[in-house]
């Protein structure tokens, strides 16, 4: 038997990754139960959407926004200094902008012009752009540079 194999080398091994994946599976489903009993339709981050809120956080002390009077933008930024790109939601009303930011990806992407695009139907904004240029940032359309 080699001596670096041992039984209880890998059990050492094996067993804190296997507690590791059974815990999040668990926290996995706690929130999809949190979700489901909030209605919750599509969610970006810490934000979740349903048909009449806009819940920011999670658990009981999430903050409840109804969806009247806002808005949402999706846009995907190259920030000067800044290596990797980002993709940033933001819900717009009155006043108060809600921001919120991810390393540039595709699923990423997706999921925030998905969640803005139903944000805005749901908030009867339907004829708003799925992006907008901010002033502040330089904006990159990956399409264009191919």
């Amino acid at each position: 038997m080699d001596p670096t194999l041992s039984p209880a080398l890998i059990s050492a091994l094996v067993a804190p990754m296997a507690i590791m994946m059974i815990v999040a599976y668990a926290v996995e489903r706690r929130q999809r139960r949190r979700d489901r009993a909030d209605g919750v339709l599509l969610s970006f981050d810490d934000l979740r959407l349903t048909r009449t809120h806009l819940l920011v956080g999670s658990g009981v002390d999430a903050r409840r926004i109804p969806l009247d009077g806002l808005s949402a933008t999706a846009t995907t930024t190259v920030t000067e200094g800044q290596d990797a790109d980002e993709v940033h939601v933001i819900i717009e009303n009155a006043g108060d902008e809600i921001h919120r930011r991810l390393p540039y990806s595709y699923g990423s992407s997706g999921d925030a012009q998905m969640f803005a695009i139903k944000f805005n139907l749901l908030a009867g904004r339907s004829g708003l752009p799925a992006q907008q240029p901010r002033a502040a940032a330089l904006h990159f359309d990956r399409r264009a540079a191919a």
